[in-house]
């Protein structure tokens, strides 16, 4: 947040309309500009988005739901909103995302689709996940709450077949405060998620007051209050003009970082330059090897935030979350990898408003506290 964004709101609560209006309009066609696909809806959050596209997809409540043990809990959750069952496929150590040599092997007659997660940023190997689909006549949906600015080629995660679901929460790389994008390719998947956002209705309060006429609401199917307003979306708007800015300087302290850590013995990096892949670089993430340190992965956490770097974790895997194993029978040992990158993950400040110094200054740190609990000189 900077002046920008303050006098973009201001603008806004100066103006006559606060709502949902002329703003959220404007940025929504940004959005969809800026990721080359054909349509999307501004929603309230990610959440909304995901849960849209599993009612946009016909999930019913006698179906399964392929998707990662390692990501936010809000990635099951929503299938379960839908009284479908989620279903995971552990992960790939070196990428943190799902691992799609496994994904066919969790198909059943009830499979109805794959939720993917771009974990960190990262994204997933698509072209084998939309294989599988397509062999199995199954949906995807791509949870791209970390990967706005992400690109497979030259495209951007978003415009491809599935639909897409970004995030713009306080944390994101593009930040609303709130809010969440649903991005399509298919325009009639778009337009019922824009009924869908505002309890089902046929025209909301913008186009009335646009209209200058009685319009009256229709109800055509039941709906949710997912929209979003011109408040938070002129700070978006501000933010997406600066988004390739942030994510180079992203790039670069992540260069930085790599070079420090990738020297460093027990310690693991994703994987995130890959030929044909633009990670986001939403997170920076170190996997430890708890063999080669005294102390386990939440001392070394406490460390760092001692010393004024304020690590955390992302995440413990949801089959480990009380809902899900008392719900589903869930135990440790069912998800060998995501546990053991769930237990000894953290993530380090990564920020465009960081100055270089200061990304040194945390990869220098983070290197002393890393060889200071190594159980041989690293």
């Amino acid at each position: 947040m900077g002046s920008d964004e303050r006098r973009a709101i201001e603008a806004v609560l100066r103006s006559n309309w606060i709502g949902f209006g002329n703003e959220s309009i404007k940025f929504e066609r940004e959005l969809v500009d800026y990721l080359g696909v054909k349509d999307g809806a501004l929603l309230n959050s990610c959440t909304a988005a995901l849960h849209l596209a599993l009612i946009l997809n016909g999930v019913m409540p006698s179906d399964e739901i392929i998707t990662t043990p390692l990501t936010f809990a809000a990635t099951a959750n929503v299938v379960l909103y839908m009284g479908a069952k989620p279903v995971f496929v552990d992960i790939k150590a070196d990428t943190l995302n799902i691992d799609e040599d496994k994904i066919e092997k969790a198909i059943t007659p009830k499979t109805k689709g794959i939720i993917v997660v771009h974990f960190g940023g990262l994204p997933c190997n698509m072209r084998a996940i939309n294989r599988i689909a397509r062999k199995h006549n199954i949906f995807v949906v791509e949870d791209a709450a970390h990967a706005i600015g992400a690109r497979i080629g030259n495209r951007m995660v978003g415009d491809s077949s599935n639909i897409t679901c970004f995030s713009f929460y306080a944390n994101k790389n593009l930040t609303t405060a709130d809010g969440g994008f649903l991005a399509s390719n298919d325009s009639s998947k778009i337009k019922r998620a824009k009924i869908l956002r505002l309890h089902g209705l046929s025209n909301d309060a913008w186009d009335r007051f646009r209209k200058r006429d009685i319009l009256i609401n229709e109800v055509v199917e039941l709906g949710y209050k997912y929209n979003i307003n011109d408040i938070v979306s002129a700070m978006g708007r501000v933010q997406l003009r600066r988004l390739e800015k942030s994510l180079s300087i992203r790039e670069r302290y992540a260069r930085l970082y790599d070079a420090v850590f990738s020297k460093i013995e027990g310690v693991s990096l994703q994987s995130k330059f890959q030929d044909g892949y633009r990670h986001s670089l939403h997170l920076y993430t170190l996997v430890l090897d708890p063999e080669r340190f005294k102390v386990g992965r939440d001392e070394i956490v406490r460390a760092l935030r001692d010393n004024g770097i304020f690590a955390v974790v992302h995440y413990k895997p949801i089959h480990l979350h009380k809902l899900y194993r008392e719900k589903f029978g869930y135990e440790l040992g069912n998800f060998l990898c995501a546990e053991r990158v769930g237990s000894n993950i953290l993530t380090l400040p990564l920020l465009p408003q960081m100055s270089q110094r200061q990304a040194q200054n945390i990869a220098s740190v983070t290197r002393e506290i890393l060889q200071g609990y190594a159980k041989r000189s690293l």
